[in-house]
């Protein structure tokens, strides 16, 4: 790995970001822990059964027709809106409806309900069909909000304003009251293996392309659900694939998005970004982490006299899911009848836990066949071990402990706390500040913005599969480490990143050097170390834990400098688009003319071991 001195990024002209978020009602949450929807509402989310929940929102428009005052009026008309939303925003829930609502069930469910409360004179047929038409277009609306294509969410979406949704009880399947991508969503079944068998998890991605070419849609219908799309990415398009950081998501790569695009465009080539969400973080599918190993699988000698293997099965598991990921995707091209995207792939890119994994896989044998580069900044598990004699090791024992712990009321307000607030102290050691003090460099002036709207969005997915996924995780990266022996204190094994052979573009910001932690000298290092890899390492001034983030501008422009470091020496535009079409149809007949000059490139390449 080339090794060269740290460079100061270009100044950047940032509009101070602008997080448009729709606020809840105080009536219908708990403020005082972390905007949990009230118990009323949490109980029909509870149901996940769309019908019975649109029964009991028809009921509350019942209630608002009769109402005497229009302050009960209101009070009912509100209720009513917003367990309608409850209908839809919960994945189970949805997953439901979105197969039709049957009319007579509704009104079966509804009459009963009106019949339980005695009312003084029985409910006309109108006062029936009214009410249900309320509760049935809120929700019909709602889907389409958050299910439609981009246009149409960008169009539906404003005029709903705030949106009940409550992950703890039906996980959200899509954004909800923070931004969603402008880009198209997109959902696939990922089969990854696991100790106890394979696990199928749906999982959400977003596609972003220079050519914005959106999957066909059904125009908006009142009483019908919309499709879900195909995933269209243009044959002429490299693929980058993003891995989002520790219980982040998918919208992680947003800032990036655009800039990534234009810098490929300006140097010649098409990108197209994928970006998805890792296990139990973003709006994918949740599960028990014990799903993956039991909770003791992950082992790690905390004390001094102790020998205990280090293992990190949650973070082998995701390091597997990121190549069934790319397996479903090519998978749902090929049945689809669209270009496939296996050969397409120039890098995976990401930083922090994406960062980790982005070098779990540059070693990872077999090496897959798609993986030609990676994109690493501000790794995770580049420090030593957080065990033994290492004071870190009491977050990592902190972590141990946490994932382990059952959900109680309090657990919602605690993790919070934890999470956003805490400081960890060793006796008057002070071992780690609240993490987002991790997140940021003191040269970025947007930090508290960003660290604000995390807080908001992670109110919205908060459930007790995520608390305990972010603690396992968490433990399993302070305790592994890119540094030290495949079999930790065994010297006859070698060191992991001696290992690693797939092509790296190491990133670190000198600002991200915090007590016990320190990435940025950690990352250092390990660059250093790695003599046998190819690629290089650089190293930013006036720059924290998150660049993407901090510098999209100039770290865009770095990535595909190095992506374009690796194309074939004289390969042509024309030729690039000819051998792209070529290895996309595997079809003689409509090769290209000058398919002999593609073909002689193709043998270069396989030569070389460089992509298209």
């Amino acid at each position: 790995m080339q090794v060269n001195p740290p460079v100061t990024p270009w100044a950047e002209d940032r509009e101070e970001p602008h997080f448009p978020i729709y606020g809840a009602p105080q009536e219908f949450v708990d403020v005082g822990n972390e905007h949990r929807l009230i118990r009323d509402l949490r109980g029909r989310a509870g149901f996940r059964d769309p019908t019975l929940i649109l029964a009991h929102s028809a009921a509350e428009f019942f209630r608002a027709q009769r109402a005497t005052t229009p302050e009960e009026r209101q009070a009912a008309t509100d209720l009513g809106t917003a367990i309608a939303d409850l209908a839809v925003t919960g994945r189970q829930t949805y997953s439901k409806f979105k197969t039709g609502i049957k009319m007579w069930a509704l009104e079966g469910k509804l009459r009963e309900r009106l019949d339980a409360r005695q009312l003084p004179a029985r409910p006309s047929d109108a006062e029936i069909g009214s009410a249900m038409d309320l509760a049935l277009d809120r929700a019909y609306n709602v889907a389409w909000a958050l299910r439609g294509s981009a246009a149409q969410r960008a169009e539906l979406r404003p005029g709903l304003w705030w949106i009940a949704v409550s992950a703890e009880d039906d996980m959200p399947h899509r954004p909800v009251n923070v931004p969603a991508p402008r880009f198209e969503q997109y959902e696939v079944q990922v089969k990854t293996p696991a100790a106890g068998g394979e696990i199928a998890l749906g999982t959400r991605f977003i596609v972003a392309c220079v050519d914005d070419t959106p999957s066909p849609t059904k125009p908006f219908s009142a009483r019908e659900a919309p499709d879900d799309p195909v995933p269209i990415i243009p044959g002429d398009h490299r693929v980058l694939l993003f891995l989002h950081g520790h219980s982040s998501g998918a919208e992680e790569a947003v800032d990036l998005i655009p800039h990534l695009l234009q810098e490929g465009l300006r140097q010649g080539t098409k990108y197209a970004v994928i970006s998805f969400d890792l296990p139990n973080n973003g709006y994918s599918e949740t599960f028990d982490h014990t799903r993956v190993a039991a909770a003791d699988a992950t082992s790690f000698p905390t004390l001094t006299h102790l020998n205990a293997p280090l293992t990190t099965p949650v973070l082998d598991f995701i390091e597997d899911l990121v190549v069934a990921f790319v397996d479903a995707v090519e998978d749902t091209m090929i049945e689809n009848g669209l270009p496939r995207i296996k050969h397409r792939v120039a890098a995976v890119i990401g930083g922090s836990l994406g960062g980790n994994l982005g070098l779990r896989l540059g070693r990872r044998k077999p090496t897959p066949s798609w993986l030609r580069s990676v994109v690493s900044w501000s790794p995770a598990s580049v420090w030593k071990a957080k065990v033994r004699h290492d004071p870190g090791r009491e977050g990592s024992r902190h972590a141990w402990v946490a994932f382990q712990e059952p959900e109680v009321d309090s657990s919602r307000r605690d993790y919070f706390y934890s999470a956003y607030e805490d400081t960890h102290w060793l006796g008057p050691i002070k071992i780690a500040g609240p993490q987002p003090t991790f997140w940021y460099g003191t040269s970025f002036p947007y930090a508290d913005q960003y660290i604000q709207f995390s807080r908001v969005a992670r109110r919205e997915i908060y459930n007790p599969f995520f608390r305990q996924w972010h603690w396992r995780v968490a433990c399993e990266q302070l305790i592994y480490s890119h540094a030290e022996n495949e079999v930790f204190g065994d010297t006859s094994t070698p060191a992991r990143y001696t290992l690693n052979t797939v092509r790296t573009l190491l990133v670190a910001g000198e600002e991200d050097d915090h007590e016990h932690v320190r990435i940025y000298d950690g990352t250092k290092k390990l660059g250093e170390l790695m003599t046998q890899t190819p690629g290089r390492l650089l190293l930013l001034r006036e720059t924290g834990h998150s660049i993407h983030t901090e510098r999209p501008q100039y770290f865009a422009s770095e990535i595909v400098n190095f992506l374009r470091e690796d194309r074939a020496p004289g390969l042509s535009a024309s030729t690039a688009t000819a051998v792209s079409t070529l290895l996309l149809d595997d079809d003689r007949e409509r090769a290209p003319a000058d398919s002999t000059a593609a073909m002689t490139a193709v043998s270069s390449l396989l030569l070389d071991g460089s992509p298209p």
